[in-house]
């Protein structure tokens, strides 16, 4: 399998972002050096307790809905633990 673009990772990382909160904005999507790995960078907007910005990790060469699920659930542990 191919592994996915940074576009693809971009647009199933907005997608995921929209799901969990209104509040959450993703800025950036870059390559970790070798390999299939991503970074997304999110931020939080009306952020009043750092961090307001935050990355989450994912492999591109996993199937688009992999990707989009793993995303999506490190998005939401970043939501609770930064309300608490």
């Amino acid at each position: 399998m191919q592994p996915l673009t940074v576009t693809d990772v971009t647009r199933i990382a907005n997608e995921a972002a929209r799901e969990q909160s209104p509040q959450l904005e993703v800025v950036a999507v870059t390559l970790g050096g070798e390999g299939n790995y991503a970074e997304v960078i999110v931020d939080i907007a009306g952020c009043r307790a750092e961090p307001c910005r935050f990355s989450v990790g994912v492999f591109r060469d996993s199937p688009p809905a992999v990707v989009h699920e793993e995303i999506a659930g490190q998005l939401h542990r970043h939501l609770r633990e930064h309300r608490q």
